[in-house]
């Protein structure tokens, strides 16, 4: 037993001192920067998704600050909307945000339990949602994801299920349950299945792929997991880790122009990059407030020139970075 332990000691070593260091790709480089702590325009208090709408403009939602956003994709600061209560164009928590393909913006608030759809100059259209367990009803929305086909899927965080919707709002289907990967085989999922397919812990973001794949960030299980639009689990990765492909709570999600996926790695202050199909790429990030440091990154973006916009959250900015290669 003790020859087994000290052998597994040495591998988990090894792949921390070259699995983490081992890049197929380099990183983006740093373009810009904007933001700082404030209420005035262009100025954030937390923010935490933004979206890329066809139209060319950027979406944040500015939490704190009870509001949504937008922006040009050269940072200059275009309108905003919003203000704190309960519902109706109103923001308690505003979290996450997407922008449909017909140029609808919709928007989870954690807080109020509720999702709110938007043109994108602000004006309310219509919202559905309320506190509980039951279909259609929330227990604090985080993330929220259209596809091509103007379907909604929200992540329900509490209640730790998918849910998605028309985009009028009428319940279509909902997936997932609570269960919690322990750590010991989220580490060394390299050697074991770490198991429990589907399930989720509190999964915080959702993504929709262009061929219609749904991409969960199972945060709190430190992985990515994969599904059909009706709910079939095609594929998983990641596990608890700093070194690369590895996570310490996996947050948003988004996809470039060449099929590369992009992932938010929370306390790890870093973004990841890998194939369509979970293979490890790249990285870039560390704790820090530099040009290409974040403080726990909590959004992506990726525009038609495949250019990468980060919230970083705790520096109360966003960062872009260029795409392309």
């Amino acid at each position: 037993m003790k020859w087994f332990i000290l052998s597994l000691a040495g591998l988990i070593f090894f792949v921390f001192e070259f699995g983490c260091t081992t890049k197929a790709e380099e990183p983006p480089a740093f373009i810009m920067a904007w933001g700082e702590r404030g209420k005035a325009p262009g100025q954030f208090n937390e923010p935490f998704d933004i979206a890329a709408g066809p139209e060319g403009f950027l979406y944040v939602t500015d939490t704190r600050n009870h509001r949504v956003k937008k922006f040009q994709f050269n940072g200059k600061f275009i309108t905003e909307w919003g203000g704190k209560g309960m519902r109706n164009g109103l923001f308690e928590k505003p979290t996450g945000i997407t922008v449909s393909t017909d140029g609808f913006v919709y928007v989870s608030d954690y807080d109020n339990d509720v999702i709110q759809k938007f043109t994108t100059t602000g004006e309310f259209i219509t919202q559905w949602g309320e506190f509980g367990t039951e279909e259609g009803y929330f227990d604090s929305p985080s993330g929220i994801a259209a596809d091509a086909e103007g379907n909604v899927y929200v992540m329900d965080l509490y209640n730790h299920r998918v849910q998605k919707f028309t985009d009028e709002g009428q319940f279509l289907m909902a997936w997932g349950q609570k269960e919690k990967v322990s750590n010991f085989r989220s580490i060394i999922n390299f050697l074991f299945d770490e198991g429990l397919p589907g399930k989720f812990y509190y999964p915080a973001r959702i993504a929709v792929h262009p061929d219609g794949e749904v991409y969960v960030s199972d945060s709190y299980n430190n992985r990515v997991q994969v599904f059909t639009k009706d709910e079939t689990l095609l594929r998983k990765w990641g596990g608890m880790g700093f070194w690369g492909g590895r996570f310490r709570v996996a947050s948003d999600i988004s996809f470039d122009q060449k099929g590369r996926t992009y992932v938010a790695d929370y306390y790890n202050h870093r973004v990841q990059v890998f194939t369509k199909d979970g293979r490890y790429l790249a990285q870039w990030g560390s704790e820090g407030s530099g040009p290409g440091e974040f403080k726990g990154p909590t959004g992506l973006a990726i525009d038609q020139a495949s250019d990468i916009y980060v919230v970083d959250w705790g520096n109360h900015r966003i960062q872009k970075f260029r795409g392309g290669k």
